[in-house]
């Protein structure tokens, strides 16, 4: 079975459950449920590596909920290092921090850790809803002084319009691999002809 093949059945079809009157995608990439398999993990890595430009970046960032494995097994694969955006704070080094809302907090400070001015930074992550937190590591990244080249998710939850906030309050086109309805009953990966290659 083929990396995309892999994603589609871990993403398509899968129980929905609702927090704060948003839904999620009861998955085992993001979710674990079931477990994580190693090979369900390569094959994210290997989607993201396909559409990456690495030469272009100096490290990948993503925040450490539910992207910390996924930049984790990526950058095994590309040898580029990474860094975090993480919801407290550390006192060993100078953090810069953003406020930032998101579809299961009303509001909270994200901190980035390892990314230095000047870096070129792929911002990688799972799959992207309303896009708070995603516009909490641009900003935070922009305060930083680093220069944001790519940002590549995974699975973009249609309904929630997240991409297009982003680029409305940023100015920065999302690079998605997977849209995904959660519109009905269970979860519908829309674009999964054009990833069966």
């Amino acid at each position: 079975m083929k990396y995309n093949e892999i994603l589609v059945e871990a993403l398509d079809g899968k129980p929905l459950y609702t927090i704060n009157k948003y839904k999620f995608i009861l998955n085992p990439l993001t979710e674990q449920v079931p477990a994580t398999s190693s090979n369900l993990l390569m094959s994210a890595a290997e989607a993201f590596v396909r559409h990456m430009n690495i030469t272009e970046y100096d490290k990948l960032l993503t925040e450490e909920d539910k992207g910390g494995i996924l930049v984790a097994a990526v950058s095994l694969l590309t040898k580029l290092p990474f860094g975090m955006a993480r919801w407290y704070p550390n006192t060993l080094a100078n953090q810069i921090s953003s406020i930032f809302t998101c579809e299961y907090l009303s509001q909270g400070e994200l901190y980035i850790c390892g990314i230095e001015s000047k870096d070129r930074v792929c911002i990688i992550d799972d799959i992207i809803s309303t896009g708070g937190t995603m516009i909490g590591m641009i900003k935070a990244l922009r305060k930083l002084g680093a220069i944001i080249q790519d940002i590549i998710v995974l699975g973009e939850k249609v309904e929630y319009n997240g991409v297009e906030r982003v680029f409305q309050e940023t100015g920065i086109r999302i690079k998605t691999i997977f849209e995904i309805s959660i519109a009905g009953e269970v979860s519908e990966v829309l674009n999964k002809d054009i990833h069966s290659e």
